[in-house]
């Protein structure tokens, strides 16, 4: 079956060497095979957060409990490859398209079928077809037989990536700021297609626009380093705080347009 992990967050708290707090006082619990939208105004603790729980950096008060075991007991190696993060900004690398999706740019061999079940299942199995060299051709217009992809194909093949990595263990999905170049509307369709298609893993989605992860099982809203609202959307409009005033504010844009 999928993947089921419990992430808990005890008083954590990230201090920098300059003594200012990138995070303070967290707590935090992921259930197993939830998601967690995490949203805030300003951009520190959000990444920060991440890199505690990919194991990357340390907190240096509080703990990370990994099914109720401290983090730091766990093999540190073998946790980060449990952790993927999938970041959709920067990540138009100049290697074929399966290389692309298995981050396989080196020691470990692309497993074929986890590629073409990711591929299918993120309804990319059609585009990679149509490529001049298929799974093969190089993804970058810069290259002799490279091809550039639209906007839309690039989300898929980052869905597909999401999904092989769930099929290569991972454990938990960090989906990190969608670019953007993605309008609020497309930005928030394209973060409910992956909260639908990774249902069951453990799922965090972060971003700056409040609209977009109104979807998730529960929302964290992060400011200055504290978690100030948590809930799902609809305790959260009804708590008329700052999501309910950011949501408000971001899905105006929504708002049926002369063109729609």
């Amino acid at each position: 079956g999928m993947p089921r992990l419990s992430i808990r967050f005890e008083a954590v708290g990230l201090r920098y060497p300059s003594g200012t707090h990138a995070l303070d006082r967290i707590d935090l619990e992921l259930p197993a095979g939830s998601s967690l939208g995490l949203v805030g105004l300003n951009g520190a603790g959000k990444t920060s957060l991440v890199s505690l729980l990919a194991g990357l950096r340390r907190p240096t008060a509080g703990r990370l409990l990994i099914d109720g075991t401290p983090l730091t007991r766990l093999d540190a190696g073998r946790w980060q490859r449990q952790v993927a993060v999938v970041y959709q900004d920067s990540t138009r690398f100049p290697f074929t398209a399966a290389q692309n999706v298995a981050l396989a740019l080196g020691d470990r061999p692309i497993d074929e079928p986890a590629l073409h079940r990711a591929a299918d299942r993120a309804g990319a199995t059609a585009l990679v077809a149509r490529l001049p060299a298929g799974w093969d051709t190089i993804l970058s217009p810069r290259y002799a037989g490279g091809h550039d992809l639209s906007g839309g194909q690039w989300q898929r093949i980052v869905l597909a990536r999401a999904l092989y990595a769930v099929e290569s263990g991972a454990r938990v999905l960090v989906l990190d700021e969608p670019t953007a170049q993605l309008d609020v509307r497309s930005e928030a369709a394209f973060y409910d297609r992956f909260l639908e298609i990774t249902a069951g893993t453990t799922t965090i989605v972060i971003s700056h626009r409040f609209s977009t992860v109104r979807r998730a099982d529960r929302i964290a809203v992060l400011s200055d380093g504290r978690i100030t609202e948590l809930g799902d959307h609809d305790a959260l409009i009804a708590a008329a705080g700052t999501y309910a005033e950011m949501f408000t504010i971001q899905s105006d844009r929504f708002a049926p347009t002369s063109d729609a």
